[in-house]
Order: structure tokens, then sequence, then C-alpha cells
């Protein structure tokens, strides 16, 4: 079983919206990509730090987060799509 994160560390430690880069600290939030409902937990591969804005974009369907993916180098690479475009990003 892996081990939940602290959501204000992973706040501190990113500094900033995955997407649009605020970084407002008292914006951020810690999003579940699986969500709770789906039994996501707060863990590493599963969490990326957004600001209340694309949080909303998100959830609106807006943003659509496929997957986190482990990089062999240990960092991750995020999937999602906008208004129909796929981008592959490093975290």
């Amino acid at each position: 079983m892996k081990k939940t994160i602290n959501k204000k560390s992973k706040k501190k430690l990113d500094k900033m919206c995955f997407f649009c880069k605020e970084d407002n600290y008292n914006l951020l939030d810690s999003h579940r990509i699986i969500s709770g409902e789906e039994n996501g937990k707060y863990i590493w591969d599963n969490v990326v730090t957004v600001c209340s804005n694309c949080h909303r974009k998100i959830h609106s369907g807006e943003i659509n987060i496929e997957k986190k993916y482990r990089c062999t180098n240990g960092g991750f690479v995020i999937k999602y799509m906008i208004n129909g475009f796929e981008y592959w990003e490093f975290e």
C-alpha cells in the first residue's frame, strides 16, 4: 500500500498550478486524478497541484486529466486534454 501525502507539503513543494502557473499558495489545491468516489487516494501517483480556477475547469470537464505516469527517472508525466488537444507534460 502506498503512503498518502500531506496536501500542504505537496503544494509547498510544487509552488504553482500545473496548468496556468499561478503561484499564490492560498489559491492552490491538491486535486486527485482518480476521485475519492472511485477510491482515489492522496498519493504521489494520483495528485496534481492546481489553482482554484483550473480546479473548477477540471471538474467542469474543460480540462481532462487522463493519467499521471511515473518515469524511469523518478518523476512524473501527466497526460491531459484541453479543447480536444492532447498534451503530455512533465510534472
